[in-house]
């Protein structure tokens, strides 16, 4: 490589990583916006004015308002998502009962995280973009399930259930809703309502 294509090369991965600190400080800046007033009150001058850049420096990076809203909601469900990684790494495979109990844990932690930016959203009037953030984690994390926690459960011992990712989706957006209108129902509870819809109540004692 010549020093003049080494040179071009280098400028090239300097604005790249400029533009990806632009666009994440944008959608940061969203967020927050959000969570002080709602989507539906922000304006890409809010936005741009609160990352100290001009509306056209803006447009260079999203092309409206929605995109960005778009892009908070990928934000928000990716540290959820990040969050179940690192439970998943850390679990203790083949047990089932635990694993039943944390996820129980999960949910209502999920919940009460991201409950501020939902509420905000519910507020505002923003019900469209509730669902979609909704349906978004629910589907998100059906996938990490069905990649992980399922895949060992069914080398182990079979599947019990059909239509996996569906299934999760249901059960992950019936929770959600669930506890949101039911606060005070019991771990114990929600710990049947998922081992009976999964089929696992004859798993949840076994070692």
């Amino acid at each position: 490589m010549s020093s003049i294509d080494a040179t071009s090369t280098a400028t090239m991965t300097a604005a790249t990583g400029k533009g990806d600190a632009r666009r994440t400080a944008i959608v940061r800046a969203a967020r927050e916006i959000c969570l002080e007033k709602g989507f539906s009150k922000i304006t890409v001058s809010d936005i741009a004015a609160r990352v100290c850049m001009t509306r056209s420096l803006f447009y260079h990076y999203f092309p409206d308002k929605d995109a960005v809203a778009d892009a908070v909601l990928d934000d928000v469900v990716g540290e959820i998502l990040s969050r179940l990684e690192a439970w998943n790494e850390a679990r203790e495979v083949g047990n089932i009962d635990k694993a039943l109990d944390d996820m129980v844990h999960l949910i209502r932690a999920l919940i009460a995280n991201e409950g501020p930016f939902s509420a905000r959203m519910i507020h505002e009037g923003n019900a469209e973009l509730y669902i979609r953030f909704i349906d978004r984690i629910a589907d998100r994390i059906a996938d990490l399930l069905e990649r992980t926690v399922v895949r060992d459960f069914e080398q182990r011992h079979g599947l019990p259930i059909e239509n996996v990712h569906e299934t999760f989706f249901t059960l992950i957006v019936g929770l959600i809703s669930l506890i949101r209108s039911h606060p005070n129902i019991t771990d114990a509870t929600l710990k049947s309502l998922i081992a009976q819809t999964l089929h696992l109540t004859d798993y949840i004692h076994r070692a």
